[in-house]
């Protein structure tokens, strides 16, 4: 495929979805990388998000745009983040009983909380910031676009495990963030 055939509405597209998406998944990934845990805050940003889309879908009209055209099902995706807070508030972690059903009811609205709202959100906000995204017609940059936002993932990850080798204990702190156990102080060689 030569360069010719990709339009520019099309590259353009195609460059800020990757950015977009790139970012988003890049930020959890690096501080997963770090703690070996995803934060609440972040959790907080996905539930955010989705109840924004999906309020916000209830206020406009149906038109004929992947975005405004939210069917029922995307809509309970965008709700499966409200459904977990609930859930969580009244199911007792105090008192855990792995076999119960309260226990597993959570676990798979927790499950499907991160695989399907997240993607699912990630898609919505590009088409709401990139009106144009059903211009990624060829098949290579639909496919370079997954690729590129797993390969940021991925690196986001080795940055946040290798976090010694980079940041000192007072980058952390400066950045207002926790300082993790295994940081490295400053003045100490990196390996």
């Amino acid at each position: 495929m030569s360069a010719q055939e990709i339009s520019k509405a099309e590259a353009k597209v195609f460059v800020i979805s990757a950015i977009a998406l790139s970012v988003t998944v890049c930020n959890a990934a690096f501080w997963y990388g770090v703690f070996g845990k995803i934060f609440f805050t972040h959790i907080i940003y996905v539930w955010a998000a989705a109840t924004a889309a999906l309020l916000a879908s209830l206020f406009i009209p149906r038109m004929e745009t992947p975005l405004l055209k939210l069917p029922w099902r995307g809509r309970f995706i965008l709700a499966l983040p409200t459904i977990w807070l609930v859930l969580g508030a009244f199911i007792d972690m105090e008192s855990y009983r792995p076999n119960s059903i309260g226990t597993w009811t959570l676990w798979a609205v927790t499950l499907a909380s991160a695989f399907l709202t997240l993607p699912y959100l990630l898609y919505v906000m590009i088409v709401a910031v990139v009106p144009d995204i059903d211009r990624l017609t060829h098949v290579k940059l639909r496919v370079a676009l997954p690729a590129i936002v797993l390969l940021i993932g991925v690196a986001g990850f080795i940055l946040g495990t290798s976090h010694t080798r980079l940041l000192t204990c007072e980058n952390f702190k400066i950045g207002g963030h926790h300082v993790p156990e295994n940081c490295r102080k400053a003045g100490e060689a990196p390996y």
